[in-house]
């Protein structure tokens, strides 16, 4: 019988919230329920703020909130994430570093 392997990540997430009514507290609150949900778990964030882009793609959304979760989990947990992650409109970017 084998172990599952499991490994730290550093996530680090840019949302928009222009058009939700959630704040970043709530949205780090849902991601935590699906790492959850996918086997892992989050053992800490940090809320960085609101920061402006060196290079916008787009002029009307030209800042961003920052948040950094530390989770636990396998291997599968930083793709099941984005692919969960992939149609929230609050999500604009996701950064894994392992």
């Amino acid at each position: 019988m084998s172990a599952i392997k499991t490994k730290t990540y550093n996530i680090s997430f840019i949302f928009d919230l222009r058009d939700s009514e959630d704040d970043t507290q709530k949205v780090i609150d849902d991601i935590q329920s699906i790492i959850t949900d996918l086997g892992g778990e989050a053992i800490g964030h940090e809320i960085l703020g609101m920061r402006q882009f060196a290079r916008a793609a787009d002029q009307r959304f030209t800042q961003g909130h920052y948040v950094q979760l530390q989770v636990n989990g396998g291997t599968n947990i930083p793709s099941d994430l984005k692919e969960k992650l992939l149609h929230d409109r609050r999500v604009n970017r996701i950064f894994v570093e392992a």
